[in-house]
């Protein structure tokens, strides 16, 4: 087990993540076993649009995703009758997608158990290391944010590139 506070949180955050998914898809599993996890995400993310439907550039836009890969998993859930593709009337090149009834009943379900897992977990929290957790995980949230949106600003070029595969602005390579 690491020592320092930086191997400790570092494990921590992997474990917890890899747990949190890991119950997810126990209980998945269990309700719908034709379903990922990473469809159940997107699916979540179509129920959280605007109206209740989302554009695929828009549903790749927010899961930060490649809108073909989106484009695939869209209709993987049309064809397992969890999402409906409709032509946009805005934009005929382009789809609105929506859930359908067993789209929002996963929708429904995947809510819940986050909802079970949170109060379950702070059942013997006081109301201090609650407030502490939350203000704690906000400011790791909001660091990570800025990491993503610094990433892509500049292309995945970042602290940890090696600086020979670095890419300048132009598209060349540089060997320094």
């Amino acid at each position: 087990m690491e020592k320092t506070f930086e191997g400790r949180l570092n494990s921590l955050l992997m474990y917890t993540f890899r747990d949190i998914l890991r119950i997810e898809e126990l209980i998945l599993q269990r309700s719908d076993p034709n379903l990922s996890i990473n469809e159940v995400h997107l699916i979540e993310t179509v129920r959280k649009g605007k109206n209740r439907s989302l554009t695929i550039s828009e549903i790749a836009a927010e899961l930060r995703r490649a809108v073909p890969s989106v484009t695939v998993a869209v209709n993987k859930l049309v064809d397992k009758g969890y999402l409906i593709k409709e032509k946009n009337i805005e934009d005929a090149r382009s789809y609105q997608v929506k859930l359908t009834r067993e789209g929002e009943k996963i929708y429904r379900l995947h809510m819940y158990i986050h909802l079970k897992l949170v109060r379950e977990a702070a059942a013997e929290l006081s109301d201090e290391e609650k407030e502490t957790l939350l203000v704690g995980v906000k400011n790791l949230d909001d660091f990570f944010k800025k990491k993503i949106d610094k990433y892509e600003k500049y292309g995945g070029i970042n602290e940890f590139s090696n600086r020979r595969n670095r890419k300048v602005h132009s598209g060349s390579r540089t060997n320094k």
